[in-house]
């Protein structure tokens, strides 16, 4: 019988991590997310441990300690950044804290506290420069949180974002030919595209502006202060409107419901100029098949991309979570071909 291999993918997005987690009875696989957000832990965390007042972690990165998790909101103050828009961010001490938030929350569910592979994505913008770094920091044993619970990572390969989504998409049907397809991502801070024919990438027409979900919530949190003289942050009624937008919630500022669809208009300038920088990029794009738009703001930015292209537009089911079920799927693979290779698995 061959054995089973452990994997787990995580997307550390500059707006939320989203992470695998073991599958359920009927072989589903379990998705969940946290805002990325990674504040210094207040008080005495050595004796705190793990948070029971609320669903976070302490974690320990060099020396500081930070609280992640999914009620991390309750510990900001009304004018904490949102997110750290910085282009290492996947080598900042707040990338490793917020990883090991997604960590601590799979961790019960790890046999031998071990994982063959885990996966990761980085923005376009990032890859080329960093992925190898963070496959090496990322591979090897992991210290979780200040009880001292460990984790140990035999293998962790960083593939580019859109690549997931594009595997996600592989498995939505059955295909006569391997599509070629335009893959666009509207991420927290970047736009990434992804030009691929079954892994096969189109490096030219593959690439990333800062044409985000952060921009386009700035420009509507700004339009809601304006507007309604609500005496709040930028930073403040960005992660509102951001809980409301990924909750599907009505908006509350100062106690009072807000009509948020009547303000998404100010956004949209940000969302046609990233159609149009994908637009300059590909061209007319004659030769792609499909386009598929993944990540949380693709409901937004699909109207505006189609006005361009011609072709077929596939929005992701739950397309949100699009990269890590298709970075769990990767995963598998390459550890099963590692295993493979190491005698430990029939082929």
């Amino acid at each position: 019988m061959e054995q089973a291999v452990v994997v787990r993918a995580v997307d550390v997005g500059y707006g939320h991590v989203k992470f695998t987690d073991s599958y359920d009875a009927e072989g589903t696989l379990c998705v969940d997310s946290f805002p990325s957000q990674s504040p210094i832990a207040k008080g005495d965390p050595l004796s705190a441990r793990v948070l029971k007042r609320r669903d976070t972690f302490i974690v320990p990165v060099g020396k500081r300690f930070y609280e992640v998790g999914k009620e991390v909101a309750d510990a900001l103050h009304g004018h904490q950044e949102s997110a750290v828009l910085d282009t290492k961010f996947a080598l900042s001490d707040a990338y490793h804290a917020r990883l090991l938030g997604a960590l601590n929350y799979m961790a019960p569910n790890l046999p031998g506290k071990t994982l063959d592979c885990l996966v990761l994505g980085l923005p376009l913008t990032t890859f080329k420069n960093l992925h190898e770094k963070v496959a090496q920091r990322y591979s090897g044993e992991q210290v979780l949180n200040t009880k001292g619970d460990t984790l140990f990572i035999r293998h962790c390969e960083v593939f580019p974002q859109p690549l997931g989504s594009y595997a996600a998409f592989l498995g939505t049907k059955e295909f006569t030919e391997v599509p070629r397809a335009l893959v666009i991502d509207p991420g927290y801070n970047t736009i990434d595209w992804f030009v691929c024919k079954g892994m096969v990438v189109s490096d030219q027409r593959s690439e990333a502006t800062h044409r985000g979900m952060s921009a386009v919530m700035k420009d509507i949190a700004e339009r809601i202060i304006k507007e309604l003289s609500i005496d709040a942050g930028t930073a403040e009624v960005i992660r509102l409107v951001d809980a409301a937008l990924t909750n599907g919630k009505p908006l509350k500022l100062c106690g009072q419901l807000v009509n948020l669809p009547e303000f998404m208009p100010a956004g949209d300038s940000v969302i046609e100029e990233a159609a149009q920088a994908v637009k300059n990029s590909v061209a007319s794009g004659a030769d792609i098949d499909e386009i598929v738009m993944t990540g949380g703001g693709a409901c937004l930015y699909a109207p505006a991309v189609q006005k361009f292209f011609s072709q077929p537009l596939t929005i992701l089911p739950d397309s949100s979570f699009a990269n890590v079920r298709g970075f769990q799927a990767l995963g598998e693979n390459v550890a099963r071909s590692q295993r493979r290779a190491m005698g430990n698995v029939k082929a």
